[in-house]
């Protein structure tokens, strides 16, 4: 019997393990998923007000490009809900980690050898100005927006500094190539904030720009006017993920935030800010449209990233012509 009980203890003791940690201290956060990753940020200060959190807020490339700079002697223990191509291009930046909450997640959103877990969905949709353009106008498809009628009507992210924007130029190369790129980046201005392309469409001073789902809606809540258009060839299914940046300052509290950041608290907060979790036990945000009503594509990340610098060496080739 006292077997029988000392093994039951180690069981609970390894089980706890994961949150018995620091609780206080020092933590510093790479957020790229702006509002969504403060909140969480908020909600985990929240539940361990011991622990004093430095928030770097930024695009996933830039947050990316500042890890990589900081490799010999990492300032930052965490990163927040970045694309999933950004951690397949940078394998060697993170940590592994075993997290509790492993089981509640897909295998196909953990990274090889738990270095990221997935985040949320982020389907990507073309906004548009309904005040600008008729209904008969929209752009349908990823197709349409390379046609001459829509020539400086839509605003994009430089995909070399967002994360999201990259998806986007990955996804069009691989459901049309580059013929159709080339042509969409000729109807297109580009933006450096992946927030300016939401406001500007938002603001009536472009018809049509590309964003996620969950930029969408708080809009349409707060009465602009502007719709969500799903492309009717398709729109990948792809996630983002959180990790641990590998030799941070302070890995105790990193492994403590993952932990919060896996759990179903957490992702039903995502939720609340109109993302997808990863998580089948959080229903999708009320007021989008069911992933069932919504053409999607097999995206395959592992290319994208592959290819990710030759993408972008390219683009930037074009771009400067």
């Amino acid at each position: 019997m006292r077997l029988k009980v000392l093994a039951i203890a180690v069981v609970l003791s390894a089980a706890s393990g994961h949150t018995a940690l620091a609780q206080q201290g020092n933590l510093v956060v790479y957020n790229p998923a702006g509002d969504a990753g403060e909140k969480l940020i908020d909600a985990f200060r929240a539940k361990y007000p011991k622990v004093s959190i430095a928030a770097i807020n930024g695009g996933v490339g830039e947050l990316f490009t500042r890890a990589s700079a900081e490799k010999a002697r990492p300032q930052g223990d965490v990163m927040v809900c970045a694309s999933s191509e950004a951690y397949m291009a940078n394998p060697d930046l993170f940590a592994p980690y075993k997290s509790a909450e492993a089981d509640k997640f897909s295998k196909d959103v953990i990274g090889p050898n738990e270095t990221y877990y997935g985040c949320s969905m982020p389907l990507q949709a073309f906004i548009v100005n309904t005040r600008l353009l008729s209904k008969n106008k929209l752009p349908k498809s990823w197709l349409d927006l390379a046609k001459p009628e829509y020539k400086g009507k839509i605003v994009l992210a430089n995909p070399s500094l967002s994360g999201s924007a990259y998806a986007q130029l990955a996804q069009i190369l691989q459901l049309q190539g580059w013929d159709t790129a080339k042509a969409i980046m000729a109807n297109a201005r580009f933006v450096t904030s992946s927030q300016s392309v939401f406001q500007d469409v938002a603001r009536g001073e472009m018809e049509i720009g590309v964003t996620g789902e969950a930029n969408i809606k708080p809009l349409i809540n707060e009465g602009y006017p502007v719709a969500a258009v799903y492309p009717s060839d398709g729109t990948a299914l792809r996630f983002d993920a959180s990790a641990i940046i590998k030799g941070g300052p302070n890995p105790d509290n990193a492994r403590l935030f993952l932990e919060f950041l896996n759990s179903k608290e957490a992702h039903a907060i995502l939720a609340s800010t109109n993302r997808r979790s990863v998580r089948s036990d959080i229903a999708a945000p009320e007021g989008l449209a069911p992933t069932s009503e919504i053409v999607t594509f097999a995206y395959d990340d592992a290319l994208a990233s592959r290819t990710r610098k030759e993408n972008l060496a390219r683009w930037d080739e074009l771009f400067s012509r």
